[in-house]
């Protein structure tokens, strides 16, 4: 179970966790000395002791204060000056909602701290120090890229009982799983990070900055070892547009994604090998207008090649406003270019309508000639943003939530079980209840047989089911 949140100090005592953070780039005259660990050739020294002294008076314990007129609470994270001015970074989440914001340092001092800007779609936030002194910094890595089997460093604040240092190493590279939005590429690794880490930096051993703590898979909310970093390459591009506009700007497609699927069959005719499929289009889009059509599969963007929906969605969302992306697709096995300006990319709330305006349209689209029941013995109910973070789904996924199964139906006697999620049909990603049923009343009009269904199971594995139709 992969476990984020952490902001009060009831989570904290309940053991529940969540970490991340940006940095940003400072001038290299307030950047303290720091001791190498590791010479050229040589493995690590006997003592890190030298490393730590000088690079831990820059990570920070963050205390949020929440007052909602009734209650106060006390939420902690953690976080790191990237200025000789004071800007910190840390995890949206750790400061989402609070009042007042403080930092303490690993001596005691305690200064207050107001929010520069915020990027919930990678958790990361930039901070203030209200304070005219200067402060010594850390800085990002620069030269280069980290390997799985790097050595690092991880500095914060677990569960609130102050500063604390792990070391341990890079496990693996570009990890997608974390239920963090569609623009992390996460760093694994085995650094003993646990709830209060989160925003914490991780270091390599000559003291720069890899990447931002923030999240661990865990069953019971401590360190089993396998935690994530938002890469040191993310923060800092997040960071530099949270400094320039006071957000960061993406742009935005207007069309809706999922990963291309193809059989052995389709892959010998077709041109794609990989790619991104449109689900469909949002009125007056960007993709709409540029001539993009449903099922079509988006092989490269701008020269770069398209693995899934998670990557063209990273690629356009680096692309500016008034920038055009020039797109290779497949359109009928055929391969063809589109070009498409780019727009920014509307708020979440702006966006998440759009969808359901999208899904509602197909779902009418065929409702005047639907039967009016569907008796596969499934009941069902949408998934709310809030649900589908509490049981650990992707953020790239959606779905319907089994709520239960008639006894002696043949969803049961196929294996069906309350709990379970249905993620797509016949290939396709299921948003809503609406979307399923319409799909298995027009299959059933046309005569076919089944439906395959991709399940999310209570353990969070995936799988496949075939369901009859009845």
């Amino acid at each position: 179970m992969l476990t984020r949140r952490l902001i009060s100090s009831a989570a904290i005592l309940a053991g529940t966790f969540m970490a991340m953070v940006p940095c940003s780039s400072a001038a290299q005259s307030s950047v303290p000395q720091l001791v190498p660990a590791i010479q050229s050739g040589a493995g690590l020294p006997a003592s890190l002791a030298d490393l730590v002294e000088n690079i831990s008076p820059a990570v920070l314990n963050i205390k949020v204060t929440t007052d909602d007129g009734e209650t106060t609470t006390l939420g902690q994270g953690s976080g790191f000056i990237i200025s000789a001015k004071g800007e910190v970074v840390t995890n949206y989440h750790v400061i989402e909602g609070g009042d007042n914001i403080d930092v303490e340092f690993n001596n005691g001092d305690l200064l207050p701290a107001r929010v520069i800007g915020i990027d919930p779609e990678t958790d990361l936030a930039l901070l203030q120090i209200e304070s005219n002194r200067t402060f010594p910094i850390v800085k990002f890595h620069k030269g280069k890229k980290i390997r799985i089997g790097d050595y690092v460093i991880a500095i914060g604040n677990p569960f609130g009982i102050g500063q604390s240092t792990s070391l341990g190493i890079i496990s693996a590279i570009g990890r997608d799983t974390v239920d963090s939005g569609s623009y992390v590429d996460y760093i694994q690794t085995d650094a003993t990070i646990n709830t209060g880490n989160s925003g914490g930096p991780l270091f390599n051993p000559i003291g720069d900055v890899v990447g931002v703590n923030s999240a661990i898979y865990s069953p019971t909310g401590a360190s089993v070892g396998i935690a994530f970093a938002i890469p040191h390459t993310t923060a800092e591009e997040v960071i530099k547009a949270i400094r320039k506009h006071g957000e960061v700007r993406r742009g935005w497609l207007g069309a809706g994604l999922r990963t291309a699927e193809f059989t052995i069959e389709e892959s010998n005719n077709g041109v794609f090998k990989a790619g991104a499929t449109v689900n469909n289009l949002y009125a007056d889009s960007p993709a709409g207008r540029a001539g993009l059509q449903i099922d079509d599969i988006i092989l490269n963007i701008n020269g770069k090649t398209v693995m899934n929906a998670v990557e063209a969605t990273r690629i356009v969302g680096r692309l500016r406003p008034g920038q055009q992306a020039k797109l290779i697709i497949e359109r009928n096995e055929v391969a063809q270019t589109i070009i498409v300006t780019i727009e920014e990319r509307p708020e979440k709330e702006e966006v998440e309508q759009m969808i359901r305006v999208a899904t509602s349209a197909d779902a009418n689209a065929t409702a005047s000639t639907a039967p009016p029941t569907i008796d596969s013995g499934l009941s069902m109910v949408d998934l709310s943003s809030t649900f589908r973070d509490s049981i650990g789904m992707r953020p790239d996924q959606v779905g319907v939530y089994v709520d239960s199964v008639s006894p002696g139906s043949i969803a049961e006697q196929k294996g069906f079980r309350a709990g379970m999620v249905i993620l797509e049909a016949d290939h396709q990603p299921i948003a809503s209840v609406s979307a399923f049923k319409q799909m298995y009343r027009i299959n059933m009009q046309n005569g076919l047989s089944s439906m395959t269904l991709k399940v999310r199971l209570e353990n969070g594995g995936e799988s496949y089911v075939s369901l009859p139709y009845v």
